[in-house]
């Protein structure tokens, strides 16, 4: 939606995500925590709303003209201008709002959608105390790709990664465009190669981050401890499939397709906001590790490294939180349902 906004929108908006998150994390926070709060969110909304119009007029001309017999929409704006199409008459198509967060902020309440599907029984109780009509929440995971629920032969995508069997297998991220410490945690695994010889290698994704990346593929062919290294690529659910540690970011995707995968995980970098409530979500369940610093880092996997238990543990954790048909649930028991009582448009 945003390619179809004003201007330049589109690439303000996402550079001044990255300087908030990446420089003025306490802004970010701060701005969160208060647009959070029932009486400034809804001074604030009307306000919202209009803004959001307008950056959604192209979608909203297209909408009336496309007349679709079911929107779905997985982002708060086009929630918001589509709940407000909905209460306004102009969008006669129902509206299933996916709400790909784990904690739904007040900006995804959408009052006026058929339909809001929540990722957890948290969630759906906050949207109950939020308003959300009760019948219309659904509880069906955040949708990921089906491939992060297909089983994976290891010992075959191993041996095509020239990785071995007998070594732990950490696989490191930091989403598209590497935010936190990415590299000195690279560097901080990389150095306990000397202390636990033979027992650790790395997966290395390093996203859209070009330097990152040829740094650590020069690195990977003088390194003792075997890593592979990898740019922007589509190979995550096989890459997870094969690992038996995730260090990473605590975004939601990323997060809910490690669940899927049984994956314990070790939160390197937590974005105040709506990651911090990821990851306080992952911990509270025992399928995850907060680990800021690399040292801390290093020391968590050297833990679980040593303790095969707890790493079992943190997996049977993440296979009751995790699950990989959201979006099979959300089509056959939200969309069909609503289609079928829809009636078609000629």
């Amino acid at each position: 939606m945003l390619s179809d906004s004003p201007g330049g929108f589109s690439a303000v908006y996402s550079s001044t995500y990255l300087l908030l998150v990446r420089h003025l994390s306490w802004v970010w926070r701060l701005s969160y925590a208060l647009l959070d709060q029932d009486a400034i969110y809804r001074f604030v909304q009307p306000v919202r709303q209009r803004w959001n119009f307008w950056i959604a007029r192209r979608l909203v001309d297209r909408l009336k003209t496309t007349r679709p017999d079911v929107v779905l929409v997985t982002h708060f704006l086009p929630a918001d201008v589509c709940s407000a199409g909905r209460a306004q008459g102009w969008l006669q198509a129902p509206v299933v709002v996916v709400v790909t967060d784990l904690h739904p902020h007040w900006f995804w309440i959408s009052s006026h959608a058929d339909a809001v599907v929540a990722a957890t029984p948290e969630s759906v109780a906050l949207l109950q105390r939020r308003g959300v009509v009760p019948s219309r929440i659904h509880l069906a995971g955040i949708p990921i790709d089906p491939a992060f629920g297909r089983p994976v032969d290891r010992t075959t995508v191993l041996a095509q990664l020239q990785l071995s069997m007998d070594r732990l297998t950490v696989l490191v991220t930091s989403g598209g465009t590497t935010v936190g410490n990415f590299n000195r945690v690279v560097q901080a695994l990389v150095d306990l190669e000397p202390r636990w010889p033979g027992r650790l290698q790395l997966i290395v994704v390093c996203g859209q981050d070009a330097m990152a990346q040829a740094r650590w593929t020069q690195a990977a062919a003088s390194s003792r401890m075997p890593m592979r290294v990898f740019g922007f690529i589509d190979r995550m659910a096989e890459l997870m499939g094969v690992s038996d540690l995730i260090v990473t970011k605590a975004g939601g995707l990323t997060v809910s397709e490690a669940l899927a995968r049984e994956l314990p995980l070790i939160l390197s970098h937590v974005i105040p906001g709506q990651e911090r409530l990821n990851a306080a979500y992952v911990v509270r369940h025992g399928a995850g590790i907060i680990a800021p610093t690399p040292r801390q880092v290093s020391a968590a996997v050297v833990r679980l490294l040593q303790d095969p238990e707890q790493r079992t543990a943190m997996r049977h954790a993440a296979k009751q939180l995790g699950g990989a048909g959201a979006a099979a649930r959300i089509v056959a028991d939200v969309m069909d349902p609503l289609l079928a009582c829809t009636p078609r448009r000629s």
